[in-house]
């Protein structure tokens, strides 16, 4: 008799659990939709420089922080960062043409480019190997 009401105790223990996870579920699945839209639009978030002409780009294995950016034209000095456990560059092109690039950076290296901007669209891009054609870019937005 005492055996059976253990068993019972623990098969009630086991419904009253597998219940509370059934219950939990969907606020876990709301919870994870919101963070996964928080970051998917946080994706899409363009850096506009301040009044100090500065913009501090921090580069990883192929990714590039911001990967959206704007400034007015002018003088801008991009300060580069290398955050990954390989050696990368910034290279700065508009229509095919560079603009300003960095020498190679070692990691936890940084480096600084001052280049004068036209109005347009550049784009900014480790092009060291196939950083680039593995995601390592970004652009910029020059307006007047």
């Amino acid at each position: 008799m005492r055996a059976e009401i253990i068993r019972r105790s623990a098969i009630g223990a086991l419904y009253d659990r597998e219940m509370h996870l059934r219950r939990a579920a969907p606020v876990v699945m709301t919870l994870a939709l919101m963070m996964t839209g928080t970051v998917i639009t946080g994706c899409g978030h363009t850096e506009r420089v301040g009044g100090d002409r500065t913009l501090r780009v921090a580069l990883t294995e192929y990714r590039l922080n911001p990967q959206r950016a704007s400034v007015s034209a002018g003088t801008l000095t991009i300060i580069v960062h290398n955050f990954g456990r390989l050696t990368h560059n910034l290279s700065l092109t508009r229509g095919g043409q560079s603009a300003g690039s960095t020498k190679p950076i070692a990691p936890g290296e940084s480096a600084q480019l001052t280049v004068t901007l036209a109005p347009g669209s550049y784009v900014m891009a480790s092009t060291i190997l196939d950083d680039q054609a593995l995601g390592e870019y970004g652009s910029l937005q020059v307006t007047s």
